[in-house]
């Protein structure tokens, strides 16, 4: 049999494996080796079949864990089913003219949105503001990976099987992109990031201008004549906490004040999605780590949780806030009953605006697919009772 035939049958095989059910979505195909012996083919003949199978959308190449299985049906038909109230992403010029309103018959577009987590301090204010940009010229389908990059690959496959026609994605590490990903943005699918950055890449991204936040946070601690300021951060590999810290540096070169990388602690485990590490496990480090370090008068806490552990901490060795120490952190959920709450001084993000400009971007894309478009938002500096001048 000719090699061309060869390669066409296997695909033909594992496409009618696929749609049959036998390999279902979020399922990986045997290894190539495997299909070898089953098909008595060459290497070169089950790749091509494989290329096949990604570029009709039916799977995506995951390096180090083979071919997963992403959609039961091909690109083209999953873009057609407009009349079941989904649109995929060969639909995208349907959308082109903004006719997303429901009252001339035409059908909403699908969206997709994967996010790590979210609550009232930060990210229930992206999600509040997506639902209701998309509440009258699109749907939306919201799934939580909880941090597990290894979902993240998976629920992106699911909403490209449920025809979603873009994604907002929220990764849960800047440093590695899901394959998935990288298949989307090959074809000129509409993405857009929310909250990180991924140096390099071409995709658009919404977040705020996390590097002069956390500069506005140091110097109004420098103002208020501290010099030993300490960072408070998560163990996330994230672009968000780099560019925290990134603001935190310039912040002390800009003043001309010397800053010491022994006065940072990026450990705190418990506030990330997933973690195994418990809120008191970090408390008793994080406890440890003040009491070593006296001189310190002020600190930068990279989110608003790991403040309210900073502060635990700082009591816990007869240490007052804001008497003997200051924090600024990242956001604070607005206290609109409970007036008891300890308000910190805090950097607040344009969480709502955020969440306005995602919808927007995709929205964009699907005018003009391919576009790449970078938002940082800016951020203010809220006075709290968590800060005071230095004795």
């Amino acid at each position: 049999m000719p090699d061309k035939l060869l390669y066409e049958h296997v695909h033909a095989e594992l496409k009618g494996r696929i749609a049959g059910g036998r390999y279902p979505v979020g399922q990986r195909l045997p290894s190539p080796a495997d299909l070898c012996e089953e098909f008595s083919v060459s290497t070169i003949t089950v790749k091509r079949a494989l290329d096949m199978l990604a570029a009709d959308g039916y799977v995506v190449r995951r390096p180090r864990r083979g071919t997963v299985v992403v959609s039961a049906e091909p690109e083209q038909r999953r873009g057609a089913r407009g009349a079941n109230g989904t649109i995929g992403a060969m639909d995208t010029a349907v959308w082109a003219g903004g006719a997303a309103g429901g009252g001339n018959g035409a059908t909403l577009p699908l969206f997709g949105a994967v996010l790590t987590s979210f609550d009232d301090t930060f990210g229930g204010g992206i999600l509040t503001s997506m639902l209701a940009e998309t509440a009258a010229r699109a749907n939306l389908i919201v799934k939580m990976s909880f941090g597990d990059a290894d979902a993240e690959e998976a629920l992106i496959g699911e909403l490209l099987a449920a025809g979603v026609a873009g994604l907002a994605f929220q990764p849960s590490s800047s440093e590695s992109v899901p394959p998935a990903l990288l298949g989307l943005l090959a074809r000129r699918f509409p993405v857009v990031i929310i909250d990180r950055s991924f140096d390099g890449i071409p995709v658009s991204a919404v977040c705020s201008d996390n590097v002069a936040g956390g500069r506005a946070a140091t110097e109004h601690l420098l103002d208020l004549g501290h010099r030993r300021i300490g960072l408070v951060t998560s163990a996330s590999r994230v672009s968000t906490v780099q560019d925290r810290r990134n603001g935190y540096v310039r912040a002390h070169a800009a003043r001309g004040v010397p800053h010491d990388d022994a006065d940072e602690f990026h450990a705190v485990d418990s506030v990330t999605p997933g973690a195994t590490t418990s809120p008191e496990q970090d408390l008793a480090r994080l406890t440890e780590f003040v009491r070593s370090r006296p001189e310190i008068t002020a600190y930068l806490a990279s989110e608003h949780h790991i403040a309210l552990l900073l502060r635990k901490a700082c009591q816990a060795v007869a240490r007052t806030v804001p008497g003997d120490v200051s924090i600024v952190c990242f956001d604070q959920a607005e206290a609109l009953v409970d007036d008891s709450v300890f308000g910190f001084t805090h950097i607040a993000q344009a969480q709502h605006l955020m969440g306005t400009r995602v919808i927007e971007e995709l929205f964009a894309q699907l005018a003009d697919p391919g576009a790449v478009t970078k938002h940082a938002l800016p951020t203010r500096l809220v006075p709290g009772a968590s800060t005071a001048a230095r004795h």
